[in-house]
């Protein structure tokens, strides 16, 4: 009776002296003091070796060392002597991953229900679709996280890559095939082989959507205006309501010189989908080019209000400069060429 009082008290002694380890070891971690955690925590596991959470502790505070080898085996430990110690699934499943040990890693994210987790590890895994579904949900919770961001970015590069090349192998010389290895192409600045996927995707379906509106990018990123005013024409006829192909159309026409025309379809382009500060700088540039001062001002001046301190903005000083020099307001346009200067200084390009 005797030695089953004193056991007693000894366990009790023990447990008291682990706690006040973890309640030092928890201490220190919020001090940012991770060596001095450790070494709580591994004395707390080394007086009572049966507490779940002395191991649950030492397995994060090697966490915060980035000693992810030494946190696996307190982690795996507390969850053995307590399953439902939930909240060690997921430094342990991170543990895991950083380790290069993503399938197990995986049942401990889904154990935690962390989104974030289980999307890295299911894209090192190679299950794209449902990684991106579930670092979507996690850039959703945390939209500013640029690891987050990063992980999103590349499991859905990765997913359409994969989708492009099944889509170009298993159908090849499809309008569809061809158009993804003209957009592949266009990406290269591969011009010539880039029209040639294109065309031979319009020769097969002339009503492809957005085919032309791409062909017609790549002869304007070679300069070909009148190639390019073309196929966004044949994009404009197509699709009506598609802002960009008025865009594009109405910049093609500027660049070659049809201003009239250009305005008719800058101010289409800019109905559809209105304050799009691209669209509103071609704009001005029209009507100043027509003549059309006040709408030139009213255009540019809208487009300074949405783009602020960007490249657009600074352009858009330049030509209200330029029309306040030729109807004789000297004020008005030292004042345009002083935020212009400013602009490209601030933009680098001065």
């Amino acid at each position: 009776m005797i030695h089953a009082v004193l056991l007693c008290l000894a366990m009790q002694v023990a447990t008291e002296s682990a706690s006040q380890h973890v309640q030092s070891g928890l201490a220190a971690l919020q001090a940012g003091r991770q060596a001095v955690a450790v070494a709580e925590f591994q004395k707390a596991t080394e007086v009572d070796p049966k507490d779940p959470q002395s191991f649950f502790g030492l397995g994060v505070a090697y966490l915060r060392t980035k000693d992810y080898a030494g946190a696996i085996p307190p982690l795996k430990k507390a969850l053995e002597l307590n399953p439902g110690l939930v909240a060690a699934h997921q430094p342990l499943g991170y543990a895991l991953l950083a380790q290069g040990y993503a399938a197990e890693a995986l049942t401990h994210f889904e154990a935690a229900n962390d989104k974030l987790g289980l999307g890295i590890a299911q894209l090192e895994l190679g299950d794209l679709p449902i990684a991106v579904q579930n670092l979507q949900s996690a850039a959703a919770a945390q939209p500013n996280d640029p690891d987050v961001m990063y992980y999103l970015a590349r499991a859905t590069g990765l997913l359409s890559k994969q989708l492009y090349d099944t889509l170009i192998s298993s159908f090849p010389n499809t309008p569809r095939a061809n158009q993804a290895l003209g957009e592949n192409y266009a990406a290269l600045r591969q011009t010539q082989p880039a029209v040639e996927h294109y065309q031979a995707a319009l020769r097969d379906r002339p009503d492809l959507p957005g085919a032309h509106l791409a062909l017609g990018q790549v002869y304007a990123n070679s300069s070909l205006w009148k190639q390019a005013e073309e196929e966004f024409r044949a994009e404009a006829k197509l699709q009506p309501g598609n802002a960009e192909a008025a865009y594009r159309l109405g910049s093609a026409l500027l660049q070659d010189g049809n201003a009239h025309e250009a305005c008719l379809e800058l101010m289409r382009a800019d109905r559809l989908q209105p304050d799009m500060p691209e669209t509103l700088y071609s704009l001005g540039k029209a009507d100043a080019l027509e003549g059309s001062y006040a709408a030139a001002e009213k255009a540019w001046k809208r487009a300074i209000e949405i783009d602020k301190t960007g490249d657009l903005a600074s352009q858009s000083h330049f030509g209200l400069a330029g029309i306040y020099r030729k109807q004789g307001k000297t004020a008005d346009a030292a004042r345009e060429m002083k935020a212009f200067e400013e602009g490209r200084r601030e933009t680098g390009k001065e």
